[in-house]
């Protein structure tokens, strides 16, 4: 069987060298990219479309017992392509961003891939010249040593806990379990966050949509790192501020792709991109 994350990293490397030709070594002749259908050779003429991208591998999150889906971090390092007057003032401008990638292999080819990535931060690079940025790798994060008595979860044991620390979320009981999923402090998108607030991060999505359910769209596990990649689904009908905006009596659905990392069991450090674009815009409309 084909080691799929060997065939993605070998993927992003053809890409990175505009090596088109060699696409379909990797990519399935039957290509779906965010609910688009591509061969390899019309996803070669779309990447060229908008400017130049180079990718860089972050962290890859791998379902080994199925060989057939991996979660992905990637840093995007973005070139606009000049089009117009007001693009020609980012003419020669790059800007980096995170993006979460979800993808499913046939055969040992890609297959198909969802993926999310950071558009605020996108836009305010774009918007500010002087605009600085760090990106927050999990390749640079260093779990403490584990103990000789932690081997960790298996795969099934971490899906497991992961089903019931959002099970915990949408029964609302975060109060009195939350405590059974996530350690005392737990890093989100780089802020240490006591439990409380962790707590409190996640109270805000019911305050301004009392009816939001968290719907687990994909999971990956991946034993072997202690790491689990999941895209959530949201739908409710805000009534509240939410994002910096208002609402609209209008419902909405939004997702987020967001990486764990367990450590002893329960979930110390969290990577998440949330759509608020698509958010933003239903409430405008």
């Amino acid at each position: 069987m084909a080691d799929i994350e060997a065939t993605y990293r070998s993927l992003i490397k053809c890409i990175n060298e505009e090596r088109w030709e060699d696409l379909p070594r990797y990519m399935h002749s039957h290509f779906e990219k965010d609910g688009q259908d591509y061969t390899p050779e019309s996803y070669a003429a779309q990447m060229g479309s908008d400017g130049k991208v180079e990718l860089t591998v972050d962290a890859v999150t791998v379902d080994h017992e199925s060989q057939q889906r991996l979660g992905a971090t990637v840093l995007v390092k973005f070139k606009p392509r000049v089009t117009n007057e007001r693009d020609a003032k980012q003419a020669g401008k790059s800007v980096s961003f995170m993006a979460q990638h979800f993808n499913w292999f046939t055969g040992g080819k890609l297959s198909k891939t969802l993926t999310l990535a950071d558009r605020d931060e996108l836009h305010r690079q774009l918007s500010d010249s002087e605009a600085k940025y760090t990106p927050d790798l999990i390749s640079n994060y260093q779990p403490p040593p584990r103990a000789s008595s932690d081997a960790g979860l298996s795969a099934r044991e971490l899906e497991d806990r992961y089903r019931e620390y959002i099970g915990c979320i949408n029964a609302q009981t975060m109060e009195t379990e939350l405590h059974r999923f996530c350690h005392p402090q737990v890093v989100h998108n780089t802020k240490a966050l006591t439990i409380e607030q962790y707590r409190l991060l996640i109270q805000e999505a019911f305050t301004a949509i009392p009816d939001i359910t968290f719907e687990l769209h994909t999971v990956v596990v991946d034993e072997r790192a202690q790491r689990v990649a999941v895209r959530i689904e949201f739908t409710g009908t805000p009534v509240g501020v939410f994002a910096g905006v208002k609402p609209n009596g209008r419902g909405v659905n939004f997702c987020e792709h967001v990486t764990y990392h367990f450590e002893e069991g329960k979930i110390a450090r969290v990577w998440s991109i949330v759509d608020w674009t698509s958010y933003r815009a239903q409430l405008s409309e």
